[in-house]
């Protein structure tokens, strides 16, 4: 005989009614809390915190009920049914088993069970649900309204809490500094970084660049007027707003601010206070296809598939492809200019650019040049900044001339095509020129140093086809070093040649120039290095002139035809035999002067630090004038705080260790130094005498 699924149905009933009745009572307990600590979260630090508690609390009574779904399981139910109901003879689990029990007598006490248990539940079913806990209850509820109430009336208490402070201690000596009664700051970061406005109850601060901070401070007695003195000389006048002092200001740059009153006794805490920002930085932008900047084709090609990956601390905005190509040569050299918006794919602060330029409707062939640059801007208000790519280089080789019968070696053109566009370099200063009008300060220094970057690619990859190492405008020609002279008769050619040649490339592809050709590249490459100088200091006015030149220089050397790659290496000039063993000295350096002579820089920071290590007063002003001078210093904030600290108690020997502490790793590295010679022991100076003739 099967189990009644009418008494499966009535049992069931018993579990859920349970089971909700324990869910109603964890509800019942936590509501009350939940909803005054929310109340009061919301009225001490704003809405964040409040739904984030309550999110909190829904979660819990989310796994409460889980939990007491699982306890009040069918175990369970036969427990209480034994506990509650004699009759059972506990033996309710002997009821709902399924089969018929193999023994006479368990089958008859099955079927006795079931019919007692059906005949109960159908008439009068046990109450197994929990009993509300009404005391508890009444207590946390009585506590969620108290926690209501404070919040509500907080603002009030706020209003009322300083004047009392301030009436209780108007009678207190006034040699006695003043104190703050309540601080509050509250910052608000510029919409385009989409940060939440916050509330801190501390006058130092860290907040991101353009941010808005309203000041709103309460003094412990009456003051004529409040200002902020900031560590640039700037002030800022507080208004009074009822027993409070308030205004706003927006910070671009760190700054150190002070707390200044009239008309009362000065804080008793008169330290300075640090704002530190956190810059905006420029979109970064990582090239993966091409994984070279210069790709060569040798062959027509269809397509150019180009992927960039840009990241920005909040916020990605506008990407444009810049596309050059560049036709012909010489003066008959024209450069077409396109740009592309692109998408991109990915979040608002991280994206993908993938483009396929199709070669054919752009018009390139054999002998062109396509750079291509990707130039992405972020969201800062109220301009953008921009960050552009590492120029990538397309270049389909024009057909090379071949060399007259008789001769070896390769031909190839003096001026490759990427040394042709000094002429757009030009064009694009004098087009910043007339745009300086209406172009930000800002704008116009950020132009005008990426045509610096642009002339720089050029005059690097000048000195890379000269066969010379360009960088950092310090050229290494071996026209200009010192010869080395190989022994007379030691040595084969090719063994003389590898040690004291000196190659740049492979020898089957060293460059050989008449020297007049060589004369003009490198003066075309330090007319290149000045325009470079003028163009990173936002001087493009004054670039143009050595642009101008270097132009010039280029097209004279478009006028030889061609030079030569020769299949071997470098020829060593002719050693002279008649000089060795004759004792002259021509040419030789002097070995005394192995070191160069110590320069002073000017810093101030020696004779500050000696000043610190003494016991004499310390002049703080030069070290104010170097700070603002160096605005790169780390933690310049650290360094004018404990500055001022040591202005304000000159006999504090600890400020003095901590502003020398910070002063220490600042010092300008000193020169080189040479070891005294160890003076020789006994037997070393018996041997030296020795050598020199004496005698002990």
């Amino acid at each position: 005989m099967s189990t009644d699924p009418a008494l499966i149905r009535r049992l069931a009933r018993l579990r859920h009614a349970a089971s909700t009745r324990a869910v109603l009572i964890d509800v019942a307990a936590v509501l009350p809390l939940a909803a005054g600590l929310a109340v009061l979260s919301f009225s001490l630090a704003g809405g964040v915190p409040a739904c984030a508690l309550l999110i909190a609390a829904t979660l819990a009574l989310i796994a409460s009920a889980i939990r007491h779904a699982r306890r009040h399981d069918q175990g369970w139910l036969l427990h209480q049914l034994d506990a509650v109901c004699p009759s059972f003879e506990d033996s309710s689990a002997l009821a709902l088993q399924p089969e018929v029990p193999s023994s006479p007598l368990a089958a008859l006490q099955q079927a006795r069970i079931r019919n007692r248990m059906s005949a109960l539940l159908a008439s009068a079913a046990p109450d197994l649900r929990a009993p509300w806990p009404r005391r508890r209850l009444q207590g946390l509820w009585l506590i969620g309204l108290a926690l209501i109430g404070f919040a509500l009336l907080l603002p009030s208490l706020r209003a009322v809490l300083p004047a009392a402070v301030s009436t209780a201690t108007a009678q207190q000596p006034s040699g006695q500094g003043t104190q703050l009664a309540a601080i509050r700051l509250a910052i608000t970061p510029p919409a385009y970084t989409a940060l939440p406005s916050r509330r801190i109850d501390t006058l130092d601060a860290k907040l991101p660049a353009g941010s808005q901070i309203e000041w709103q401070l309460t003094l412990d007695r009456d003051a004529e007027g409040v200002a902020l003195s900031f560590h640039d000389g700037s002030r800022l006048e507080l208004a009074r707003d009822g027993e409070s002092w308030r205004s706003t200001r927006v910070i671009d740059a760190a700054t150190l601010y002070r707390i200044e009153l009239r008309g009362a006794v000065a804080l008793a805490d008169d330290r300075g206070y640090r704002l530190d920002v956190i810059a905006d930085q420029p979109p970064e932008i990582v090239v993966r296809e091409p994984a070279q900047t210069l790709t060569v084709i040798h062959a027509a090609q269809a397509e150019w598939l180009l992927s960039f990956e840009a990241k920005d601390d909040y916020g990605l905005g506008d990407a444009e492809l810049s596309l050059s190509l560049a036709q012909g040569a010489g003066d008959q050299l024209k450069v077409t200019e396109q740009r592309i918006k692109l998408e991109g794919d990915g979040d608002g602060r991280s994206r993908r650019y993938r483009q396929r330029l199709d070669l054919a409707k752009l018009g390139y062939a054999q002998g062109d040049d396509l750079i291509v640059r990707l130039t992405v801007a972020d969201r800062r208000e109220p301009e953008a900044q921009q960050t552009v790519s590492t120029s990538l280089i397309l270049r389909w080789p024009a057909d090379g001339g071949s060399l007259s019968e008789g001769m070896e070696g390769l031909v190839q053109k003096v001026a490759p095509a990427y040394f042709r566009s000094q002429r757009q370099i030009i064009i694009d200063s004098e087009a910043l020129l007339a745009q300086q009008a209406t172009l930000s300060p800002q704008r116009y220094a950020r132009d005008a140093d990426a045509l610096g970057v642009d002339q720089k690619i050029l005059r690097l990859r000048y000195g890379e086809f000269l066969g010379e190492e360009f960088e950092n405008g310090a050229p290494h020609d071996d026209e200009h070093q010192p010869e080395k002279a190989a022994p007379d008769g030691l040595g084969r050619a090719e063994d003389v040649l590898a040690e004291f040649g000196h190659e740049h490339n492979e020898s089957e592809a060293a460059t050989l120039m008449d020297p007049e050709t060589k004369r003009l590249l490198r003066e075309a490459l330090n007319e290149m290095w000045q325009a470079e100088l003028q163009l990173r200091q936002a001087k493009p006015g004054e670039a143009l002139p050595y642009e101008y030149k270097a132009l010039t220089l280029i097209k004279q050397l478009q006028q030889a035809e061609r030079i030569y790659l020769a299949r071997s290496g470098l020829e060593l000039p002719p050693f002279d035999a008649t000089r060795r063993l004759s004792g002259e000295r021509d040419g030789l350096i002097d070995r005394s002067r192995v070191l160069d002579p110590r320069s002073d820089d000017g810093s101030p920071l020696p004779a500050l630090l000696d000043q610190l290590n003494g016991a004499g007063a310390v002049d703080l002003a030069p070290l104010l004038a170097w700070v603002k001078a160096h605005p790169e210093t780390a933690d310049p904030l650290g360094l004018l705080a404990d500055a001022d600290s040591l202005r304000r108690q000159p006999d504090c020997a600890s400020c003095r260790r901590a502003l020398a502490a910070r002063l220490w790793p600042l010092l300008p590295a000193p020169p080189a130094a040479v070891d005294a010679r160890r003076l020789p022991d006994a037997a070393g100076q018996a041997w030296l005498d020795g050598l020199s003739g004496a005698r002990p």
